[in-house]
């Protein structure tokens, strides 16, 4: 993910609220960016992927490595080295990918590497985590030969519709059935080991804290007796404060513990505890955390290869894009047969597949309570009939009824919701 994110928060909103976001496609461009060459050889493609940190991190950063190495099955691998390799393409061009680990959180660091990739003839980059957008939106007004792709932070395309995209994958959907997991098995207290309290670790804690309580009322129980207690690291990856936390919980009581940080560290020391259980996060936990239930997965396979192979055909155009369960971008992974019953994993499974169907879990009647600009609290209500938009998703600051713990910042403007109707289910199809 990206840390020392240790940024304004209301620099944040504030650019978010300035950014055009594409609700489920991708944003169009009517620009076809023409695929660079390189300088010494036409018949390589050059690609470099910057991680903040090392794949070994088992959470996020491998979770990006094991995307990357997808690429594999474009064609022949006949070099590898390290982290990198190379593959013969079927038409007998290769492709060049290179990976840089351990870049940092540096504005200065991730632009010094970045230059330094280009020199070296890289054609195509992407930035792995938050803290590099700026270092890519820099660079990509000063080489308009070179693409680039920006994972996390905010669409940025509305300043730069040439060369530069942004991507990210909807995790808040794989929260939500995590959550429901939970609460389905009759828990109605858990846990939550947050990182940053700015909008992504929102709205999944507040994605998850909808699925407990679905979970809850399936099962037969008040869903108001929900209580998700977030306790915030104030860091993507800090194994000693993971498992503080984790601990701190654990004594107040918690037998749930959902990890949201970056490393698995949190998931296991529940597992640690007798009865008590977990919740993994980005990365199968499983070999990590036995007591935990699920896992959900990020998968971000599926979208370097299509961008990869539209940059080798000449079709590739700048976009917003976010992705979910309908682009195979999250997947549940380590279901834990001895904990979940299978006819829990199939209600689960069934919301997934109501999900790509169109079914969105952020819609009212929907209650929160966030901070005004006063720093007050104020009450927040989605009406019977309305949905939060994307860009409502994309700049939460508050949390739904049920999240107990300490407040994200608030918007400078204050929590002004778009909203916009619950969407038409599409038709069941007659049977002939």
């Amino acid at each position: 993910m990206y840390s020392s994110r240790a940024f304004s928060i209301l620099l944040l909103i504030a650019l978010l609220t300035m950014s055009l976001v594409a609700a489920r496609q991708p944003l169009a461009v009517s620009l076809v960016t023409t695929l660079p060459a390189t300088a010494t050889d036409p018949q390589v493609f050059k690609v470099t992927f910057m991680l903040a940190d090392s794949p070994t991190d088992n959470g996020w950063n491998a979770a990006h490595y094991r995307g990357i190495t997808q690429l594999k099955t474009l064609g022949e691998v006949i070099e590898s080295s390290g982290l990198s390799f190379k593959v013969k393409l079927a038409d007998g061009r290769i492709l060049d990918v290179s990976v840089i680990e351990k870049v940092g959180y540096s504005d200065a660091d991730i632009e010094r590497v970045l230059r330094s990739a280009l020199e070296k003839g890289a054609q195509m980059v992407f930035g792995t985590w938050w803290d590099s957008q700026w270092a890519l939106s820099r660079l990509a007004e000063e080489r308009a030969d070179v693409l680039f792709e920006h994972c996390s932070g905010y669409p940025m395309t509305k300043s730069n519709g040439r060369n530069l995209a942004t991507y990210f994958i909807k995790q808040e959907q794989g929260d939500y059935v995590a959550g429901y997991v939970v609460g389905r098995l009759g828990y109605n207290k858990v846990g939550l080991v947050g990182t940053h309290p700015i909008p992504e670790p929102v709205r999944g804690i507040n994605g998850f804290t909808l699925g407990v309580q679905r979970g809850l009322q399936e099962a037969g129980q008040d869903p108001k007796t929900a209580e998700v207690r977030v306790v915030w690291i104030n860091s993507w990856l800090d194994v000693q404060k993971e498992q503080l936390a984790a601990d701190g919980l654990i004594a107040e009581g918690y037998k749930v513990i959902r990890q949201m940080a970056d490393t698995p560290y949190s998931s296991q020391t529940a597992c640690q505890e007798p009865g008590v259980i977990a919740v993994g996060y980005g990365t199968d936990v499983t070999s990590y955390a036995p007591c935990a239930l699920v896992t959900n997965e990020w998968n971000w396979g599926p979208y370097y290869i299509t961008r990869i192979q539209e940059a080798l055909a000449g079709t590739w155009k700048p976009h917003d894009w976010w992705g979910g369960f309908e682009a195979d971008a999250v997947v549940m992974t380590g279901w834990n047969a001895n904990l979940v019953p299978a006819e829990v994993r199939a209600a689960a499974e069934q919301i997934i597949a109501d999900i790509k169907a169109g079914f969105e879990p952020f819609c009212g009647p929907l209650s929160g309570t966030g901070l005004n600009p006063d720093n007050k609290e104020v009450r927040i209500e989605v009406p019977q009939g309305k949905c939060l938009t994307d860009m409502d998703l994309l700049a939460m600051q508050w949390f739904v009824d049920g999240v107990k713990g300490e407040y994200p910042s608030p918007p400078p403007e204050g929590h002004k919701l778009e909203l916009r109707d619950v969407p038409t289910p599409a038709p069941t199809p007659t049977k002939q």
